[in-house]
C-alpha cells in the first residue's frame, strides 16, 4: 500500500548560525546499498535558512518549507515480477538495456525503440561499460573482470513531465536493479528535457520525446533542444510554442516547415535539418522559414503555413538570459538531534539534518569516509556521496536527501548519487585535486615520461598515446623566434612594442615581463608553427593586455595559420619546455634591469635557482629570494638547486633526490660545476650562499599527479560577449563537426577547438571564449587573489579544422 505524504508548515526558530537542512529519513528496509540510496515512503523536507555572516546569503527572518520527496514502495506482486525482469540482466558482462515501467510490471523496450520516450511514461536504462570505452546501445559485449580496473555501472530513471506517480515507481525498481547488481552503480533520477549529459550521450542520434495520447492527424509541432539533439513534441500548435533561440519542425501531413530562430544553435539547425529529411523522405515538400522572413516563402507553402499559424498573432519569445554559474555548495548529513521542538511531527520520527560544510572550491580531503554528503551543484545537478565507512542508519536516505534539496532550490535538473570508489566523471570535476584511479592510463603515463624513444614529428604521428600523454608535437629541435613585450615607460623604446631576443634559446625569463615565441617545425603534413604567449607571474596587467594584442597582431599577420597558445609562469606545458631542452630558467625581475635595451637577455651573475622535475620535458628553474614568490613565510622549497656566484656554478642536492632529479639539475647548470650532496656541503658552498642559507630546504618528491580524463564542452554564442557551454560525455573525435566551437578542458591545459565551417565571432573571440570557460566556467571558480582582468592560470591552446 502507498503511504500518504503528510504536509505541515511550522514556526522554526534556533540560536544557531549554522545553515542547515533537516530531513526525517525513510523507512530501512534491507541492509542492502540500494536501500541507503533510496527511501521506501515519503519523507519529510525541512529546509531552515538562518543568517550567516560569513556567507553574502543573509535573511532577517526564518522560515521553514516541508516537501514531500521520496518513492513510493511496490507491492509485493509488482516487486516479485521485477526481480524476475533484472534476473536476465548480465551481471559480469558489458551490456545497455531500456525498460518501459508501467503499474503492473517492467517491459524490456527493443533495441528499434532506443532513444524514443514518451511523456506520460517512465523509463529505466541501465548501461555497464569499462573506463575509457564507450558505452550505450552499440556497446560491444564484453566480459567485465574486476582486477583493478573497475566496471561503469549507471542506472537512469527517467520520468515524463506527465508520468505522474510512475515516476517513483521508476526509483523503486531501480533500488532492484541495483541490488541485483555485483558492484554499486550510480544512481540517476532524470527529468524530461533536463536530461544529464550522460544520458544524452548514449544515443549518438539525440532522444525523442512524444505526447503520449497524441491523435494521429493533424499538424504536429516538435522543437529540437540542445547539443547532443533532443527532439520534443509540442502541443497545442500555435505561436507561442516558438522561441527566437529555437529550432522547429513543422508537420502538417503534406508539407514539413523548418523554422529557425534568429540566434538559434548551429548544431540545433542541423539536426533540425536532418529530422525534417527523415521525416519528409523524398515523398513531402520540405522548406525552411526564416524568423521574422516566414512571408518570404513560395505562395503555396506560405497559404498552407499560414493555415496552421495565423500571421497576425505572430508572438516568438524572445531568448532567456543565459543562467549565470554558482559555486558549488557542500552540505553534510548530521545526526538526528533529540528532542527538536520545533521539529515536532505527527509522526513523533527524528529529523536528520543537512549542514553547509563550504563552498566552492571544493577539495577531495572535503570528503571523509565515514560520512554522507550533497554536493549542491547548481545547473550542473544534485549529487549525492556515500562514504565506505558509513553505517547503514547514516547512509539511509542519500538520495531522497539529494532530492529533497533539489525540491528546495527548485532544480528541475538531474539528481544522482554514487558510493565512494565508483565516482563518475561528472562528481570528480567538481573537486580539485581529484586523483583519477585508471591503471591503463598510469602505465600509459609512466611510459611517456621516460621514453627514450624519438619524439619527433614523425614518430609521433604513428604514436598517438604517447605524443597525447607526452602532450609535445616534436621533441623540440625546431626554428624559435622569440620576443619581450615592452612597455611604454622603457628607456631607449622603438616604435614597435616588441624587442627580438637576439639568443633565445638560452632560456631566460623575468616574471615580472611577458614573451612571445614562434616555434616552427616539420611534420608529416608539412610546415606547422606555434605561437606562445608566456606571461610572468609578476607581470602587470597593462603588460598582458599589450602582448595579448601584440600576439594576435602577429597571429594574424601569420595568416592565422599558426596554433595559438597562452602560457602562464609555473604552467609551461611540456613542448614548451622541450623546445629549450630542459633548461628554461625563470629569475625574479625584469630584463630591463641588467640591460636596459631589453634585447638581450642576460641571466644574474648572483642566483640561487630551484629546480623542479624528472625528465627535460618536465625541467623548470625558478630563482629563489627572500620575501619573492608565494605568501609571506612561505618560502620556496626543491630536491635541488643551482647557486651561481659569478663564475661559480654549485648544484646541491637533497639526501631525497633522486637521480633523475639531479640529471635534470646539471643539466640546468649548463656550465661547469660542483656538485654537492646534503650533509656534505664544504665551506665555500655555505660562503657562496651567504644569507640565503635558509631557503635552501629540502623536499621529497611529489607524486605524479593522476589528472582526471579530459572533457569536451560545445560552445553556444549568446548576444557579445556571452556564451554557453554544454558538455558531452564519451569524447572522441566524432563529435568534432566542422561547423562548431568546442572546448577540450585536460584539466593542465584547455583546448579551444574551432571547425572548418564555424562561424567567424567564434574565429576573432577565441581568447574570449577560453576567458570565459576559465573564469565563469564549469568547472573553476575564480580564485580570490586573482583580479579581474586576468586568466585563471592554465595553459590555453587554440586550434584550428585544418590543423589537424
Amino acid at each position: 500500500m502507498r503511504q500518504k505524504a503528510r504536509r505541515s508548515v511550522n514556526p522554526v526558530t534556533s540560536e544557531t548560525d549554522a545553515r542547515e537542512i533537516s530531513l526525517r529519513p525513510p523507512f530501512m528496509g534491507p541492509d542492502q546499498y540500494s536501500s541507503k540510496l533510496l527511501g521506501s515512503e515519503f519523507p519529510i523536507l525541512v529546509v531552515t535558512a538562518r543568517a550567516d555572516p560569513s556567507t553574502s546569503l543573509q535573511t532577517n527572518e526564518t522560515k521553514m518549507h516541508i516537501l514531500e520527496i521520496g518513492a513510493d514502495q511496490d507491492d509485493e506482486s509488482t516487486a516479485r515480477a521485477a526481480d524476475a525482469v533484472f534476473r536476465t540482466v548480465p551481471r559480469d558482462h558489458t551490456t545497455f538495456l531500456v525498460w518501459k515501467i508501467t503499474e503492473s510490471g517492467t517491459e524490456l523496450v527493443p533495441r528499434s525503440q532506443y532513444g524514443t520516450f514518451y511523456d506520460a511514461e517512465a523509463y529505466l536504462v541501465y548501461s555497464c561499460s569499462l573506463p575509457g570505452h564507450p558505452a550505450g546501445p552499440d556497446v560491444i559485449r564484453r566480459e567485465i573482470k574486476e582486477n583493478g580496473e573497475c566496471s561503469e555501472r549507471h542506472i537512469h530513471a527517467w520520468c515524463g513531465e506527465r508520468a505522474g506517480q510512475l515516476g517513483s515507481a521508476a526509483l523503486a525498481r531501480a533500488a532492484r536493479l541495483a541490488a541485483h547488481l555485483p558492484a554499486p552503480a550510480v544512481l540517476h533520477r532524470e527529468h524530461a528535457t533536463k536530461e544529464s549529459p550522460r544520458l544524452l550521450s548514449y544515443f549518438k542520434d539525440g532522444i525523442r520525446i512524444f505526447r503520449s495520447g497524441a491523435t494521429t492527424g493533424g499538424a504536429r509541432l516538435y522543437r529540437v533542444r540542445g547539443a547532443r539533439p533532443l527532439l520534443l513534441q509540442l502541443e497545442p500548435v500555435c505561436w507561442s510554442q516558438l522561441a527566437s533561440d529555437g529550432v522547429f519542425v513543422l508537420d502538417s501531413g503534406a508539407l514539413l516547415v523548418l523554422w529557425l530562430g534568429r540566434t538559434a544553435n548551429l548544431i540545433e539547425k542541423i539536426f533540425g535539418a536532418k529530422a525534417s529529411f527523415n521525416k519528409g523522405s523524398t515523398t513531402r515538400r520540405i522548406v525552411i522559414a526564416h524568423d521574422g522572413y516566414e512571408q518570404t516563402l513560395p505562395v503555396a507553402e506560405r497559404t498552407l503555413f499560414a493555415g496552421l499559424l495565423e500571421p497576425r498573432t505572430r508572438v516568438v519569445r524572445s531568448a532567456p538570459a543565459p543562467e549565470a554559474p554558482r559555486p558549488a555548495r557542500l552540505y553534510r548529513t548530521a545526526q538526528p538531534r533529540m528532542p527538536h521542538a520545533a521539529l515536532t511531527l505527527p509522526s513523533q520520527r527524528p529529523a536528520a539534518r543537512l549542514e553547509e560544510v563550504k563552498r566552492a572550491p571544493l577539495y577531495r580531503e572535503d570528503l571523509t569516509d565515514d560520512g554522507i554528503y550533497v554536493v549542491d551543484a547548481g545547473n550542473r545537478g544534485v549529487w549525492a556521496w556515500v562514504g565506505g565507512g558509513a553505517g547503514s542508519g547514516a547512509a539511509r536516505g542519500a538520495l531522497a536527501a539529494a532530492r529533497g534539496l533539489a525540491r528546495a532550490r527548485r532544480y528541475c535538473g538531474p539528481v544522482s548519487c554514487c558510493a565512494a570508489g565508483r565516482e563518475p566523471l561528472e562528481f570528480a570535476a567538481l573537486f580539485h585535486r581529484w586523483r583519477w584511479c585508471d591503471a591503463r592510463r598510469d602505465v600509459r603515463l609512466r611510459a611517456a615520461r621516460s621514453a627514450t624513444t624519438k619524439l619527433d614529428a614523425v614518430s609521433l604521428a604513428t604514436n598517438a598515446w604517447l605524443a597525447a600523454e607526452a602532450q609535445v608535437p616534436d621533441d623540440g629541435s625546431g626554428s624559435l623566434r622569440m620576443w619581450r613585450v615592452q612597455r611604454a615607460d622603457e628607456p631607449a623604446v622603438p616604435a614597435a612594442a616588441l624587442a627580438e631576443v637576439e639568443r633565445p634559446q638560452h632560456a631566460v625569463f623575468y616574471d615580472q615581463d611577458c614573451y612571445i615565441a614562434l616555434y616552427t617545425y616539420h611534420a608529416p603534413t608539412g610546415e606547422q608553427s606555434v605561437l606562445y604567449y608566456w606571461m610572468g607571474g609578476s607581470s602587470p596587467n597593462e603588460l598582458r593586455d599589450l602582448g595579448a594584442k601584440e600576439a594576435k597582431d602577429l597571429y594574424v599577420k601569420l595568416g592565422r595559420l599558426p596554433v595559438q597558445a597562452w602560457v602562464y609562469q609555473g604552467k609551461e606545458p611540456a613542448h614548451f619546455l622541450q623546445i629549450f631542452k630542459g633548461r628554461m630558467i625563470t629569475y625574479v625581475g625584469s630584463a630591463t634591469d641588467y640591460d636596459p635595451s631589453g634585447r638581450r637577455v642576460l641571466a644574474p651573475v648572483r642566483a640561487m635557482i630551484r629546480v623542479s622535475g624528472q625528465y627535460a620535458r618536465e625541467a623548470r628553474g625558478e630563482e629563489v629570494r627572500s620575501g619573492a614568490g608565494g605568501a609571506p613565510g612561505q618560502e620556496a622549497r626543491g630536491a635541488c638547486y643551482v647557486v651561481r656566484e659569478g663564475a661559480r656554478v654549485w648544484v646541491w642536492c637533497a639526501a631525497c633526490a633522486t637521480g633523475d632529479e639531479r640529471e635534470v639539475a646539471k643539466n640546468m647548470a649548463a656550465a661547469e660545476h660542483t656538485l654537492v650532496m646534503q650533509g656534505k656541503e664544504k665551506s665555500d658552498f655555505w660562503t657562496a650562499l651567504g644569507d640565503r642559507r635558509h631557503l635552501l630546504v629540502a623536499t621529497p618528491l611529489k607524486e605524479v599527479e593522476r589528472p582526471l580524463p579530459p572533457r569536451l564542452f560545445y560552445v553556444s554564442f549568446g548576444p557579445p560577449g556571452q556564451y554557453s557551454f554544454e558538455e558531452i560525455i564519451s569524447v572522441s573525435q566524432y563529435e568534432l563537426a566542422p561547423e562548431i566551437a568546442a572546448v577540450l578542458d585536460a584539466h593542465a591545459s584547455v583546448f579551444v577547438w574551432l571547425g572548418a565551417l564555424c562561424c567567424p565571432r567564434a574565429k576573432d573571440d577565441a581568447r574570449n571564449i577560453a576567458a570565459t570557460y576559465l573564469a565563469h566556467g564549469v568547472l573553476r571558480v575564480r580564485p580570490r587573489n586573482l583580479k579581474k582582468t586576468q586568466l585563471v592560470p592554465v595553459v590555453t591552446y587554440v586550434f584550428f579544422q585544418t590543423m589537424f
